[in-house]
Protein backbone atom coordinates (compact mmCIF):
# COMPACT_ATOMS: atom_id res chain seq x y z
CA UNK A 1 0.00 0.00 0.00
CA UNK A 2 1.48 3.26 -1.40
CA UNK A 3 1.03 6.51 1.18
CA UNK A 4 -2.03 8.55 -0.38
CA UNK A 5 -1.16 12.15 0.66
CA UNK A 6 -4.98 14.26 1.59
CA UNK A 7 -5.15 17.58 2.58
CA UNK A 8 -7.83 17.66 5.56
CA UNK A 9 -10.88 19.07 5.05
CA UNK A 10 -10.30 21.65 7.46
CA UNK A 11 -7.70 23.22 5.23
CA UNK A 12 -9.57 23.24 1.94
CA UNK A 13 -10.99 26.72 0.42
CA UNK A 14 -14.52 27.75 1.76
CA UNK A 15 -15.35 27.04 -1.97
CA UNK A 16 -14.17 23.30 -1.82
CA UNK A 17 -16.00 22.91 1.71
CA UNK A 18 -19.29 24.57 0.40
CA UNK A 19 -19.18 22.08 -2.58
CA UNK A 20 -18.38 19.39 -0.58
CA UNK A 21 -21.87 20.03 1.50
CA UNK A 22 -23.35 20.36 -1.56
CA UNK A 23 -22.56 17.25 -2.81
CA UNK A 24 -23.16 15.48 0.19
CA UNK A 25 -26.77 17.18 0.15
CA UNK A 26 -27.10 15.89 -3.67
CA UNK A 27 -26.42 12.82 -3.11
CA UNK A 28 -29.31 12.30 0.04
CA UNK A 29 -31.96 14.11 -2.14
CA UNK A 30 -30.92 11.56 -5.22
CA UNK A 31 -32.52 8.62 -2.81
CA UNK A 32 -29.14 7.01 -1.58
CA UNK A 33 -28.66 5.87 2.00
CA UNK A 34 -26.55 7.10 4.89
CA UNK A 35 -23.88 4.05 4.45
CA UNK A 36 -24.07 5.07 0.35
CA UNK A 37 -23.46 8.87 1.27
CA UNK A 38 -20.62 8.40 3.72
CA UNK A 39 -18.85 6.45 1.47
CA UNK A 40 -19.63 8.36 -1.60
CA UNK A 41 -18.49 11.46 0.07
CA UNK A 42 -15.32 9.78 1.21
CA UNK A 43 -14.44 9.15 -1.94
CA UNK A 44 -15.13 13.00 -2.94
CA UNK A 45 -12.66 13.92 0.13
CA UNK A 46 -9.96 11.90 -1.34
CA UNK A 47 -10.31 13.62 -4.74
CA UNK A 48 -10.73 16.88 -3.92
CA UNK A 49 -7.78 16.98 -1.15
CA UNK A 50 -5.53 14.40 -3.67
CA UNK A 51 -5.83 17.28 -6.22
CA UNK A 52 -5.82 20.34 -3.76
CA UNK A 53 -7.76 22.47 -6.79
CA UNK A 54 -10.33 24.57 -6.60
CA UNK A 55 -13.66 22.14 -7.74
CA UNK A 56 -14.13 24.76 -11.38
CA UNK A 57 -10.62 23.51 -12.45
CA UNK A 58 -11.71 19.83 -11.66
CA UNK A 59 -11.52 17.98 -15.03
CA UNK A 60 -14.08 15.57 -14.64
CA UNK A 61 -12.25 13.18 -17.15
CA UNK A 62 -8.75 13.54 -16.43
CA UNK A 63 -8.64 14.57 -12.95
CA UNK A 64 -10.69 11.71 -11.64
CA UNK A 65 -9.12 9.45 -14.02
CA UNK A 66 -5.73 10.46 -12.12
CA UNK A 67 -7.55 9.49 -8.89
CA UNK A 68 -8.62 6.44 -9.75
CA UNK A 69 -4.79 5.33 -10.56
CA UNK A 70 -3.79 6.45 -6.97
CA UNK A 71 -6.85 4.64 -5.16
CA UNK A 72 -6.29 1.28 -7.14
CA UNK A 73 -2.38 1.38 -6.15
CA UNK A 74 -3.18 3.09 -2.30
CA UNK A 75 -5.72 0.43 -1.62
CA UNK A 76 -5.61 -3.51 -1.82
CA UNK A 77 -9.44 -4.33 -1.65
CA UNK A 78 -10.82 -4.26 -4.83
CA UNK A 79 -14.43 -3.96 -2.77
CA UNK A 80 -13.14 -0.90 -1.43
CA UNK A 81 -11.93 0.48 -5.03
CA UNK A 82 -14.93 -0.50 -6.59
CA UNK A 83 -16.97 1.84 -4.12
CA UNK A 84 -14.46 4.29 -4.21
CA UNK A 85 -14.59 4.25 -8.35
CA UNK A 86 -18.80 4.43 -7.84
CA UNK A 87 -18.31 7.61 -5.84
CA UNK A 88 -15.65 9.29 -8.36
CA UNK A 89 -18.82 8.60 -10.74
CA UNK A 90 -20.94 10.41 -8.51
CA UNK A 91 -18.44 12.97 -8.19
CA UNK A 92 -18.14 13.85 -11.95
CA UNK A 93 -21.70 13.48 -12.70
CA UNK A 94 -22.05 16.26 -9.78
CA UNK A 95 -19.56 18.25 -11.31
CA UNK A 96 -21.10 18.48 -14.84
CA UNK A 97 -24.44 19.06 -12.99
CA UNK A 98 -22.98 22.08 -10.52
CA UNK A 99 -21.26 23.81 -13.70
CA UNK A 100 -23.20 23.26 -16.25
CA UNK A 101 -20.80 21.20 -18.09
CA UNK A 102 -21.90 18.95 -20.68
CA UNK A 103 -22.29 14.59 -20.16
CA UNK A 104 -19.55 13.12 -22.27
CA UNK A 105 -21.71 10.36 -25.18
CA UNK A 106 -20.68 6.64 -24.27
CA UNK A 107 -18.15 5.04 -26.71
CA UNK A 108 -19.18 2.47 -28.83
CA UNK A 109 -16.34 -0.46 -28.02
CA UNK A 110 -16.22 -1.69 -31.94
CA UNK A 111 -13.20 -3.89 -31.53
CA UNK A 112 -15.13 -6.01 -29.43
CA UNK A 113 -17.94 -6.44 -32.04
CA UNK A 114 -15.88 -6.23 -35.01
CA UNK A 115 -12.44 -7.17 -33.77
CA UNK A 116 -12.16 -11.23 -35.35
CA UNK A 117 -13.70 -9.98 -38.37
CA UNK A 118 -11.71 -9.50 -41.36
CA UNK A 119 -10.99 -5.77 -42.15
CA UNK A 120 -13.32 -5.52 -45.20
CA UNK A 121 -16.29 -7.16 -43.49
CA UNK A 122 -15.35 -5.14 -40.23
CA UNK A 123 -15.70 -1.83 -42.43
CA UNK A 124 -18.66 -2.90 -44.42
CA UNK A 125 -20.73 -3.61 -41.01
CA UNK A 126 -19.71 -0.19 -39.60
CA UNK A 127 -20.85 1.92 -42.68
CA UNK A 128 -23.97 -0.13 -42.29
CA UNK A 129 -23.95 0.67 -38.55
CA UNK A 130 -23.89 4.35 -39.70
CA UNK A 131 -26.63 4.20 -42.01
CA UNK A 132 -28.79 2.65 -39.50
CA UNK A 133 -28.12 5.17 -36.81
CA UNK A 134 -29.57 7.97 -38.86
CA UNK A 135 -32.82 6.58 -38.40
CA UNK A 136 -32.79 5.99 -34.23
CA UNK A 137 -33.05 8.56 -31.79
CA UNK A 138 -30.24 10.24 -30.04
CA UNK A 139 -30.97 8.60 -26.68
CA UNK A 140 -31.62 5.53 -28.05
CA UNK A 141 -28.37 5.26 -30.45
CA UNK A 142 -25.84 3.89 -28.02
CA UNK A 143 -28.18 1.20 -26.75
CA UNK A 144 -29.85 0.19 -30.47
CA UNK A 145 -26.37 0.46 -31.87
CA UNK A 146 -24.67 -2.31 -29.78
CA UNK A 147 -27.59 -4.40 -29.73
CA UNK A 148 -27.99 -4.19 -33.66
CA UNK A 149 -24.09 -5.15 -33.28
CA UNK A 150 -24.86 -8.04 -31.30
CA UNK A 151 -27.34 -9.27 -33.42
CA UNK A 152 -25.37 -9.16 -36.60
CA UNK A 153 -21.75 -9.78 -36.20
CA UNK A 154 -23.18 -12.82 -33.83
CA UNK A 155 -23.60 -15.08 -37.26
CA UNK A 156 -20.56 -13.21 -38.68
CA UNK A 157 -18.02 -14.17 -36.38
CA UNK A 158 -19.07 -17.45 -36.07
CA UNK A 159 -18.84 -18.00 -40.14
CA UNK A 160 -15.17 -16.10 -40.44
CA UNK A 161 -14.00 -18.57 -37.90
CA UNK A 162 -15.23 -21.61 -39.20
CA UNK A 163 -14.31 -20.34 -43.07
CA UNK A 164 -11.87 -17.65 -44.47
CA UNK A 165 -13.82 -14.84 -45.72
CA UNK A 166 -12.79 -13.27 -48.75
CA UNK A 167 -15.61 -11.38 -50.02
CA UNK A 168 -19.10 -10.62 -49.26
CA UNK A 169 -19.92 -13.68 -51.30
CA UNK A 170 -19.08 -15.92 -49.76
CA UNK A 171 -21.92 -15.89 -47.14
CA UNK A 172 -24.50 -18.31 -48.74
CA UNK A 173 -26.94 -20.30 -47.06
CA UNK A 174 -24.84 -23.39 -46.39
CA UNK A 175 -22.70 -21.60 -44.74
CA UNK A 176 -25.41 -20.12 -42.61
CA UNK A 177 -27.43 -23.38 -41.93
CA UNK A 178 -24.25 -24.64 -40.76
CA UNK A 179 -24.12 -21.99 -37.75
CA UNK A 180 -27.99 -22.55 -37.45
CA UNK A 181 -27.47 -26.20 -36.76
CA UNK A 182 -24.76 -25.04 -34.44
CA UNK A 183 -27.19 -22.95 -32.39
CA UNK A 184 -29.81 -25.14 -32.48
CA UNK A 185 -27.46 -27.58 -30.79
CA UNK A 186 -26.96 -24.94 -28.00
CA UNK A 187 -30.71 -24.95 -27.32
CA UNK A 188 -30.61 -21.45 -29.24
CA UNK A 189 -34.81 -20.50 -29.55
CA UNK A 190 -35.85 -20.27 -33.24
CA UNK A 191 -37.38 -17.00 -32.68
CA UNK A 192 -33.95 -15.50 -31.77
CA UNK A 193 -32.04 -17.06 -34.68
CA UNK A 194 -35.13 -15.48 -37.25
CA UNK A 195 -34.33 -12.16 -35.68
CA UNK A 196 -30.50 -13.09 -36.58
CA UNK A 197 -31.47 -14.07 -39.66
CA UNK A 198 -33.48 -10.86 -40.38
CA UNK A 199 -31.15 -8.60 -39.43
CA UNK A 200 -28.26 -10.47 -41.71
CA UNK A 201 -30.58 -9.85 -44.88
CA UNK A 202 -30.99 -6.24 -44.49
CA UNK A 203 -27.44 -6.06 -43.81
CA UNK A 204 -26.80 -7.56 -47.50
CA UNK A 205 -29.63 -6.46 -48.97
CA UNK A 206 -27.95 -2.88 -48.18
CA UNK A 207 -24.30 -3.97 -49.83
CA UNK A 208 -26.46 -4.88 -52.79
CA UNK A 209 -27.82 -1.40 -52.62
CA UNK A 210 -24.52 -0.20 -52.94
CA UNK A 211 -23.32 -2.26 -55.59
CA UNK A 212 -21.94 -5.32 -54.07
CA UNK A 213 -22.21 -8.59 -55.52
CA UNK A 214 -23.78 -10.13 -52.69
CA UNK A 215 -25.24 -13.70 -52.94
CA UNK A 216 -28.70 -13.97 -53.83
CA UNK A 217 -29.58 -16.68 -52.69
CA UNK A 218 -29.02 -16.00 -49.36
CA UNK A 219 -31.42 -13.20 -49.52
CA UNK A 220 -34.14 -16.20 -50.03
CA UNK A 221 -33.56 -18.08 -46.92
CA UNK A 222 -36.55 -18.21 -44.51
CA UNK A 223 -37.08 -18.29 -41.39
CA UNK A 224 -37.44 -20.94 -39.02
CA UNK A 225 -40.58 -22.32 -38.04
CA UNK A 226 -41.43 -20.49 -34.67
CA UNK A 227 -45.08 -21.26 -33.95
CA UNK A 228 -47.29 -18.60 -32.80
CA UNK A 229 -46.70 -16.77 -29.79
CA UNK A 230 -50.04 -16.19 -26.90
CA UNK A 231 -50.73 -12.73 -25.34
CA UNK A 232 -48.03 -12.27 -22.58
CA UNK A 233 -51.14 -10.61 -20.13
CA UNK A 234 -50.91 -10.81 -16.65
CA UNK A 235 -54.01 -12.20 -15.14
CA UNK A 236 -56.61 -10.02 -13.57
CA UNK A 237 -56.38 -11.43 -9.81
CA UNK A 238 -52.30 -11.33 -10.24
CA UNK A 239 -52.36 -7.48 -11.18
CA UNK A 240 -54.58 -6.74 -7.99
CA UNK A 241 -51.73 -8.30 -6.37
CA UNK A 242 -49.05 -6.04 -7.92
CA UNK A 243 -51.44 -2.94 -7.79
CA UNK A 244 -51.97 -3.30 -3.99
CA UNK A 245 -48.20 -4.24 -3.22
CA UNK A 246 -47.68 -0.96 -5.22
CA UNK A 247 -50.08 0.91 -3.25
CA UNK A 248 -48.88 -0.85 0.09
CA UNK A 249 -45.47 0.67 -0.92
CA UNK A 250 -46.69 4.90 -1.28
CA UNK A 251 -48.67 4.47 1.87
CA UNK A 252 -47.53 6.37 5.26
CA UNK A 253 -46.53 2.90 6.90
CA UNK A 254 -44.95 1.81 3.57
CA UNK A 255 -41.32 0.63 4.21
CA UNK A 256 -38.42 2.79 2.07
CA UNK A 257 -37.68 5.41 -0.05
CA UNK A 258 -41.58 7.56 -0.70
CA UNK A 259 -39.95 9.71 -3.15
CA UNK A 260 -39.41 6.46 -5.14
CA UNK A 261 -42.48 4.42 -4.08
CA UNK A 262 -44.41 7.68 -5.69
CA UNK A 263 -41.81 7.24 -9.13
CA UNK A 264 -42.89 3.22 -9.03
CA UNK A 265 -46.93 3.82 -9.06
CA UNK A 266 -46.66 6.51 -11.17
CA UNK A 267 -45.07 4.44 -14.13
CA UNK A 268 -46.43 1.59 -13.41
CA UNK A 269 -50.49 3.23 -13.84
CA UNK A 270 -49.14 4.58 -17.42
CA UNK A 271 -48.04 0.79 -18.16
CA UNK A 272 -51.32 -0.51 -17.33
CA UNK A 273 -53.78 1.89 -17.61
CA UNK A 274 -52.56 3.60 -21.19
CA UNK A 275 -50.15 1.26 -22.58
CA UNK A 276 -47.19 2.99 -22.83
CA UNK A 277 -43.82 0.63 -23.23
CA UNK A 278 -40.88 1.29 -20.69
CA UNK A 279 -38.95 3.60 -23.60
CA UNK A 280 -42.06 5.68 -23.72
CA UNK A 281 -42.20 6.10 -20.05
CA UNK A 282 -38.31 6.47 -19.89
CA UNK A 283 -38.24 9.41 -22.85
CA UNK A 284 -41.05 11.60 -21.17
CA UNK A 285 -40.94 15.23 -20.97
CA UNK A 286 -42.74 17.49 -18.36
CA UNK A 287 -43.73 19.33 -21.78
CA UNK A 288 -45.67 16.25 -22.84
CA UNK A 289 -48.12 16.21 -20.21
CA UNK A 290 -51.27 18.02 -20.60
CA UNK A 291 -52.85 17.05 -17.17
CA UNK A 292 -55.61 19.48 -17.74
CA UNK A 293 -56.81 17.54 -21.13
CA UNK A 294 -56.20 14.29 -19.47
CA UNK A 295 -53.57 13.18 -22.06
CA UNK A 296 -49.92 12.47 -23.04
CA UNK A 297 -48.16 12.94 -26.34
CA UNK A 298 -45.91 10.26 -27.01
CA UNK A 299 -43.61 11.52 -29.52
CA UNK A 300 -40.89 9.84 -31.78
CA UNK A 301 -42.04 6.30 -30.28
CA UNK A 302 -41.62 2.73 -32.15
CA UNK A 303 -41.16 3.43 -35.89
CA UNK A 304 -40.48 7.29 -34.97
CA UNK A 305 -44.34 7.84 -35.46
CA UNK A 306 -46.73 10.07 -33.04
CA UNK A 307 -49.60 9.36 -30.49
CA UNK A 308 -51.91 10.84 -28.21
CA UNK A 309 -52.80 8.63 -24.85
CA UNK A 310 -55.46 9.13 -22.80
CA UNK A 311 -54.99 9.58 -18.74
CA UNK A 312 -57.19 7.69 -16.36
CA UNK A 313 -57.83 9.51 -13.02
CA UNK A 314 -55.70 7.29 -11.00
CA UNK A 315 -52.57 8.23 -13.46
CA UNK A 316 -53.29 11.48 -13.27
CA UNK A 317 -53.43 11.53 -9.55
CA UNK A 318 -49.90 9.61 -8.85
CA UNK A 319 -48.52 11.44 -11.41
CA UNK A 320 -49.28 14.89 -9.48
CA UNK A 321 -48.38 13.20 -6.46
CA UNK A 322 -44.66 12.42 -8.07
CA UNK A 323 -44.48 15.83 -9.39
CA UNK A 324 -44.55 17.42 -6.15
CA UNK A 325 -41.32 15.34 -4.78
CA UNK A 326 -39.50 15.02 -8.20
CA UNK A 327 -37.81 18.09 -7.12
CA UNK A 328 -35.09 20.21 -8.89
CA UNK A 329 -32.83 19.11 -12.13
CA UNK A 330 -31.46 19.71 -14.68
CA UNK A 331 -33.30 17.55 -17.33
CA UNK A 332 -36.70 17.66 -18.42
CA UNK A 333 -37.65 13.96 -18.21
CA UNK A 334 -40.74 13.32 -15.88
CA UNK A 335 -38.84 10.41 -14.13
CA UNK A 336 -35.97 10.60 -12.20
CA UNK A 337 -33.91 8.54 -10.54
CA UNK A 338 -30.85 9.42 -8.60
CA UNK A 339 -30.80 13.10 -10.56
CA UNK A 340 -31.26 11.08 -13.91
CA UNK A 341 -33.45 9.39 -16.27
CA UNK A 342 -34.37 6.17 -15.85
CA UNK A 343 -31.90 3.13 -16.98
CA UNK A 344 -33.26 1.06 -19.59
CA UNK A 345 -33.64 -1.67 -17.07
CA UNK A 346 -34.77 0.25 -14.29
CA UNK A 347 -38.55 -0.50 -14.77
CA UNK A 348 -37.87 -4.24 -15.45
CA UNK A 349 -36.03 -4.11 -12.22
CA UNK A 350 -38.19 -2.50 -10.12
CA UNK A 351 -41.22 -4.47 -11.64
CA UNK A 352 -38.85 -7.78 -10.39
CA UNK A 353 -38.65 -6.80 -6.95
CA UNK A 354 -42.31 -5.58 -6.32
CA UNK A 355 -43.30 -8.69 -7.86
CA UNK A 356 -41.29 -10.59 -5.57
CA UNK A 357 -42.89 -9.16 -2.59
CA UNK A 358 -46.08 -10.18 -3.54
CA UNK A 359 -45.62 -13.17 -5.37
CA UNK A 360 -46.07 -11.91 -8.84
CA UNK A 361 -43.43 -12.16 -11.96
CA UNK A 362 -44.59 -9.38 -14.52
CA UNK A 363 -42.45 -7.30 -16.63
CA UNK A 364 -43.36 -3.86 -18.32
CA UNK A 365 -44.12 -5.86 -21.94
CA UNK A 366 -46.63 -8.00 -20.06
CA UNK A 367 -48.08 -4.71 -18.12
CA UNK A 368 -48.85 -3.48 -21.77
CA UNK A 369 -50.00 -6.65 -23.09
CA UNK A 370 -52.55 -6.96 -19.74
CA UNK A 371 -53.45 -2.96 -21.14
CA UNK A 372 -54.31 -3.87 -24.21
CA UNK A 373 -56.57 -6.80 -23.05
CA UNK A 374 -58.51 -5.48 -20.66
CA UNK A 375 -59.92 -3.22 -23.44
CA UNK A 376 -60.57 -5.40 -25.52
CA UNK A 377 -62.60 -7.72 -23.06
CA UNK A 378 -64.52 -4.05 -21.74
CA UNK A 379 -65.66 -3.98 -25.11
CA UNK A 380 -63.50 -1.44 -26.83
CA UNK A 381 -62.49 -2.33 -31.09
CA UNK A 382 -60.02 -3.37 -32.09
CA UNK A 383 -59.59 -0.86 -33.65
CA UNK A 384 -59.07 1.61 -30.56
CA UNK A 385 -56.60 -0.53 -28.78
CA UNK A 386 -54.65 -0.90 -31.84
CA UNK A 387 -54.50 3.20 -32.03
CA UNK A 388 -53.95 3.51 -28.72
CA UNK A 389 -51.05 1.31 -28.53
CA UNK A 390 -49.39 2.76 -31.07
CA UNK A 391 -49.26 0.03 -33.60
CA UNK A 392 -49.36 0.09 -37.55
CA UNK A 393 -51.12 -3.18 -37.96
CA UNK A 394 -53.86 -4.53 -36.52
CA UNK A 395 -52.31 -8.19 -36.76
CA UNK A 396 -49.66 -6.89 -34.33
CA UNK A 397 -52.76 -5.74 -31.58
CA UNK A 398 -54.25 -8.97 -31.85
CA UNK A 399 -51.12 -10.86 -30.84
CA UNK A 400 -50.81 -8.64 -27.70
CA UNK A 401 -54.69 -9.11 -26.82
CA UNK A 402 -56.69 -11.86 -25.73
CA UNK A 403 -60.36 -12.27 -25.44
CA UNK A 404 -61.43 -13.80 -22.15
CA UNK A 405 -63.46 -17.53 -22.58
CA UNK A 406 -66.00 -15.15 -21.06
CA UNK A 407 -66.33 -12.88 -23.35
CA UNK A 408 -66.37 -15.02 -26.00
CA UNK A 409 -69.22 -16.85 -24.41
CA UNK A 410 -71.43 -13.62 -23.65
CA UNK A 411 -70.96 -13.08 -27.37
CA UNK A 412 -72.02 -16.08 -28.11
CA UNK A 413 -75.64 -15.88 -26.10
CA UNK A 414 -75.99 -12.37 -27.54
CA UNK A 415 -75.97 -13.77 -30.83
CA UNK A 416 -78.06 -16.30 -30.30
CA UNK A 417 -80.47 -14.45 -28.33
CA UNK A 418 -80.52 -12.29 -31.27
CA UNK A 419 -81.00 -15.21 -33.73
CA UNK A 420 -83.82 -16.48 -31.83
CA UNK A 421 -85.50 -13.21 -31.72
CA UNK A 422 -85.28 -12.98 -35.50
CA UNK A 423 -86.24 -16.01 -36.52
CA UNK A 424 -89.61 -15.32 -33.87
CA UNK A 425 -90.34 -11.97 -36.01
CA UNK A 426 -92.73 -11.67 -38.58
CA UNK A 427 -92.16 -11.32 -42.26
CA UNK A 428 -91.12 -7.73 -43.14
CA UNK A 429 -90.04 -6.26 -39.46
CA UNK A 430 -86.59 -5.30 -38.37
CA UNK A 431 -84.04 -8.22 -38.37
CA UNK A 432 -81.77 -6.53 -35.96
CA UNK A 433 -82.50 -4.48 -33.10
CA UNK A 434 -81.88 -0.60 -32.32
CA UNK A 435 -78.73 0.62 -33.31
CA UNK A 436 -78.35 2.16 -29.62
CA UNK A 437 -79.89 -1.32 -27.93
CA UNK A 438 -77.20 -3.40 -30.05
CA UNK A 439 -74.51 -0.49 -27.83
CA UNK A 440 -75.67 -1.07 -24.97
CA UNK A 441 -76.21 -4.74 -24.76
CA UNK A 442 -73.27 -5.07 -26.71
CA UNK A 443 -70.81 -7.18 -24.31
CA UNK A 444 -73.57 -8.16 -21.28
CA UNK A 445 -70.09 -9.47 -18.75
CA UNK A 446 -69.53 -5.97 -19.15
CA UNK A 447 -72.71 -4.59 -18.17
CA UNK A 448 -73.52 -6.97 -15.81
CA UNK A 449 -70.23 -7.19 -13.03
CA UNK A 450 -71.72 -9.40 -10.38
CA UNK A 451 -72.63 -12.50 -13.24
CA UNK A 452 -69.37 -13.52 -13.60
CA UNK A 453 -68.07 -17.23 -14.02
CA UNK A 454 -64.31 -16.93 -15.04
CA UNK A 455 -61.31 -14.44 -14.73
CA UNK A 456 -62.57 -11.15 -17.03
CA UNK A 457 -66.30 -11.62 -17.00
CA UNK A 458 -66.69 -9.11 -13.84
CA UNK A 459 -65.36 -6.29 -16.45
CA UNK A 460 -67.66 -3.36 -16.65
CA UNK A 461 -67.47 -1.48 -19.53
CA UNK A 462 -67.75 2.23 -18.02
CA UNK A 463 -64.55 2.27 -16.30
CA UNK A 464 -62.02 -0.37 -17.41
CA UNK A 465 -60.07 -1.20 -14.09
CA UNK A 466 -62.83 -1.20 -12.20
CA UNK A 467 -62.50 -5.27 -11.68
CA UNK A 468 -63.08 -6.61 -8.24
CA UNK A 469 -59.43 -8.19 -7.77
CA UNK A 470 -57.75 -4.53 -7.98
CA UNK A 471 -58.19 -2.37 -5.01
CA UNK A 472 -61.27 0.24 -3.79
CA UNK A 473 -59.16 3.32 -5.20
CA UNK A 474 -59.33 2.43 -8.70
CA UNK A 475 -63.25 1.92 -8.00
Amino acid sequence: MMPLIIKPLEAWSAANQRFYEDFRQWLREGGYGDSTVYLYSRAARLALGWLDKDYRLVDPQADLESVRRAIATHYDSEATCQTYFKGLAKLAEYLRFRCGWPTPEKQINWDYYLGPLPAWLAADVRAYIIHRQRNWLLAERYRATCTLLCHLTLSLRWMAYRVPLADIADLTPALWLDYVDARLDADIRPATLNRELRDLQHFLRFLADEGQAVCQRMLRVGPLKAGSRLPRDVPVDQLGQLVRQVEAEVSPDGDGDRRQALLDRAWCLLMLHCGLRSGEVRRLRLSDLELETRRVRIEQSKGLNDRVVCLSAEAIEALRAYLEVRGPATSDHIFLCRHRPLSPTYCQKRLRTLGARCGVRVTPHQLRCSFATLLLNAGASVLTVQALLGHKHVDTTLRYARVYDSTVAADYARAVRITEQCIGLPQGAAILPPRVEQRQDRHPAAAAPNQSSSVGASMPGQMLFRCGALPSRFA
